[in-house]
């Protein structure tokens, strides 16, 4: 008997473990003219392509049966101008590459999340955000972009150009095409000083309009089973770069944040009736830290402690009444959450798309440790953010689809409407789009 060789496809899977799936391919091209030629092969063999940054997405947004692109070896700076002070990037520079690169002509991203080795185009794709009043989520700091279209094609958008279709690309959830250069607004070089300390939660909520607009950026981490949190207030300052050191660092950010952190949550996976014990033992070990560095080291956190994870997008003003419920869901549905809950905000915006469209909103995070069950506490999270119209973070779990979503984006129809001009085969689609963008 012959035995016939089967070809293996190659696996990936993201971050959290949470999807994974198996391409016809994974490609990395490290030019446009390279990303051109794959999605031509794609649509000579009736493929379908889908980007993957790093993953850090906890959805399937990134998963394909086609073919899969990956843009690590296309992260060059290609052009900045320091009297504009914008920069032109290919899209898959990391935030962290992009903070050093913009370092050395003296610019900075204004606001940026805690994620530093994200791909600029996987962070506006999905509305990734930091956290600051008057700030917005990444993507509006694009300020003109590249894009591979389905026929391999190459669209160009700007404010000044075209700001309505800049309006649907800049939070395209990869559903237009492939992102292929970017050009971002950006700021002098600037120091922060980042103060974290503990709070209590109800001292936090009562203050909490004072603390958002009194800092540039504010936010804080609750933990649940207790009334405490960690706050953190980071704001602009002339001062010199003030450190822990590297040896203070290590210790902090990885023996403590993550090492440490990491055993308690395992633990708590093992005994999980232990975990308010465990939350009451963790907010005993919080204490006031304050340093001054460059924003790009202060915006960026390490994260060794895998999870999964889901947040939602809630009118600012709701923020302290559905704190509140969901602090009251938790003790009643004896929910046992060991991870804190994060609480951050940012300004309103005209992006089709973005979770903050607008409005003013406030982001509400909940996680649960690798390998434990989240549905139900995430189902319970997702009612309380629903009733206020909440929208759910594009790379972050959540269990809506086109029919729940169209209502709370008064642009829905209009982002559809340009995918359908830019792609009307289908050829960046996948299970995750057919969900929350229809099949249609």
């Amino acid at each position: 008997m012959v035995r016939m060789a089967v070809a293996m496809r190659p696996r990936w899977s993201n971050w959290a473990g949470t999807y994974a799936c198996e391409p016809v391919s994974i490609e990395s091209p490290a030019s446009e003219d390279e990303i051109v030629a794959v999605v031509n092969a794609a649509r000579a063999a009736g493929q379908r392509v889908k980007v993957a940054g790093v993953g850090h997405s906890f959805t399937d947004i990134a998963c394909t049966d086609g073919r899969m692109i990956r843009l690590d070896r296309y992260d060059r700076v290609l052009d900045v101008d320091t009297a504009a002070a914008t920069a032109t990037v290919q899209a898959g520079i990391t935030i962290e590459k992009l903070g050093v690169e913009l370092a050395r002509h003296g610019l900075a991203q204004e606001n940026a999340g805690d994620i530093a080795y994200q791909s600029i185009a996987g962070a506006i794709s999905t509305a990734t955000h930091g956290t600051g009043a008057t700030l917005g989520n990444i993507a509006t700091q694009i300020v003109g972009l590249s894009m591979v279209l389905a026929d391999g094609s190459l669209l160009t958008c700007s404010a000044d150009t075209d700001p309505d279709l800049l309006a649907a690309c800049r939070v395209g959830l990869g559903a237009l095409g492939v992102i292929s250069t970017v050009t971002l607004r950006c700021l002098p070089l600037f120091n922060l000083h980042s103060v974290e300390q503990p709070r209590d939660l109800d001292e936090v909520l009562e203050q909490i309009d004072a603390l958002v607009d009194g800092n540039r950026h504010f936010e804080f981490f609750w933990f649940p089973h207790t009334d405490r949190v960690q706050s953190i207030t980071n704001n602009p300052t002339a001062e010199p770069i003030r450190t822990r050191g590297r040896a203070s660092t290590y210790l902090n950010d990885i023996l403590l944040e993550n090492s440490a952190f990491g055993l308690v949550c395992r633990i708590g996976r093992a005994r999980e009736r232990w975990i308010p014990a465990l939350n009451r033992f963790s907010v005993r070990l919080l204490s006031r830290s304050e340093v001054v560095d460059t924003s790009a080291r202060v915006f960026a956190n390490p994260r060794l402690v895998r999870f999964s994870e889901m947040e939602y997008a809630i009118p600012r003003a709701a923020a302290v009444e559905t704190i509140g419920e969901l602090r009251a869901m938790i003790a009643r549905r004896e929910h046992l959450v060991g991870f804190p809950v994060e609480v951050r905000f940012v300004a309103a915006d005209d992006i089709m798309l973005s979770p903050a469209h607008g409005r003013d909103t406030c982001y509400i995070a909940v996680h649960i440790f690798q390998g434990m069950s989240y549905e139900p506490y995430f189902r319970d999270v997702e009612a309380i953010t629903s009733a206020v119209g909440g929208r759910p973070h594009w790379g972050k779990l959540h269990f809506q689809s086109a029919d729940t979503l169209r209502p709370r984006y008064p642009r829905f129809d209009d982002f559809l409407a340009v995918r359908n001009r830019v792609d009307p085969e289908r050829r960046f689609g996948n299970a995750y789009l057919d969900q929350v963008l229809g099949r249609s």
